[in-house]
């Protein structure tokens, strides 16, 4: 496989019949993978190095769907709540080796539901891996709150962001969902006949609510790791000092913690040391540079050097092996995209002109 053959997002888009819909969409291409997790309100920046490959797969039931999102090398995207007339429910489907984090709390992918209560969101897989994703209008979710009578789900229970069911619970709901990608993916216009939204909303958000515990105590949630307080401030301490230097050594000094402390917690939130972890948002930082760039007006050498890679070629290297392309070619490909824009745009004021001069 070629680079113009990764770099694509094949697709498959808004297959509708009434208010059903399937779209599915695979990214071989970080650049498209982050436009498409901004277009709906979040960001995403990739933690591993290598080529990243990901997708995305949506369901529509009219006040229901499910989706599908996964990736295979390790990302944390984030990003203010960008639907309140729906609860929406996470879970992740497995895992490869790695971990799984909302919010710097731990998720147990055989027992949590995670991200409901609206704060938005907070994801870090730190080797890639599958999320699942509910989303129920909350008219239709409370309604069928009232039938089954089931009212401990109040603003204590939302408050939470996380609930613990049982792991016989989570493997129902996951059989159930499994079902529905497999019909979409292979027999899609079964989905599509008159009678299946009311038959699947019938069908699974009662079984979804039974499985959430009615009685509930402190194991029923998820805690944050000791060190997510650490974490945190230490990953805006480095977002702080981007363009500036910045040693191991300072930033614990800073933080008041020790080096090893830090080194443990960033290994168990995002897989790869403080270092490491602030050289791959400094290569974020150039490559977004580059992108809003010129090429007659960008030398990639001093654009490199102000986050702080002084070697040209050291940080060539480690450029090519965290995107699959070097500085030069970011840029060149930057600059064909704006190109190609700008005569899609002149077609477009062209037309327009044309159309008026008609109308005249």
């Amino acid at each position: 496989m070629d680079d113009s053959d990764r770099k694509t997002a094949r697709s498959r888009d808004n297959i509708r019949t009434g208010d059903r819909q399937i779209t599915s969409k695979v990214f071989t291409d970080l650049d498209n993978f982050r436009e498409f997790f901004r277009f709906r309100g979040h960001e995403m920046i990739q933690l591993n190095s290598g080529f990243l490959e990901g997708g995305f797969f949506l369901i529509k039931f009219g006040d229901l769907y499910f989706a599908y999102h996964w990736s295979n090398q390790g990302i944390h995207f984030f990003g203010d709540a960008n639907s309140k007339d729906r609860k929406i429910f996470n879970i992740v489907c497995f895992e490869n080796g790695g971990e799984c984090f909302s919010f710097r709390h731990p998720i147990e992918p055989q027992r949590t539901l995670f991200g409901f209560n609206s704060m938005g969101a907070d994801f870090v897989a730190n080797r890639g891996g599958v999320m699942m994703q509910i989303g129920i209008s909350l008219k239709i979710f409370h309604t069928y709150v009232e039938q089954l009578q089931r009212y401990d789900l109040d603003d204590c229970f939302w408050r939470n962001n996380n609930v613990n069911v049982l792991p016989t619970g989570m493997a129902e709901i996951k059989n159930y969902l499994q079902q529905i990608f497999w019909l979409a993916a292979y027999k899609p216009n079964w989905l599509y006949q008159p009678h299946i939204e009311k038959l699947v909303t019938d069908d699974f958000i009662p079984l979804f609510i039974s499985q959430i515990p009615i009685k509930r105590n402190s194991k029923s949630f998820f805690k944050p790791s000791r060190q997510s307080p650490l974490i945190v401030r230490a990953e805006q301490k480095i977002l702080n000092y981007l363009d500036k230097p910045l040693t191991l050594k300072q930033l614990a000094e800073d933080l008041e913690s020790s080096s090893s402390a830090l080194s443990r917690g960033f290994r168990d939130l995002f897989g790869i040391s403080p270092m490491r972890y602030l050289k791959v948002r400094r290569l974020h930082a150039v490559r977004q540079h580059l992108k809003a760039s010129e090429p007659e007006d960008c030398t990639i050498a001093i654009l490199a050097n102000q986050f702080g890679f002084y070697n040209p070629s050291h940080f060539t290297k480690d450029y090519k092996i965290m995107f699959g392309e070097l500085p030069s070619e970011t840029l060149r490909n930057t600059a064909k995209v704006n190109s190609s824009c700008d005569e899609y745009n002149f077609e477009i004021r062209s037309h327009q002109r044309l159309t008026n001069r008609c109308m005249l």
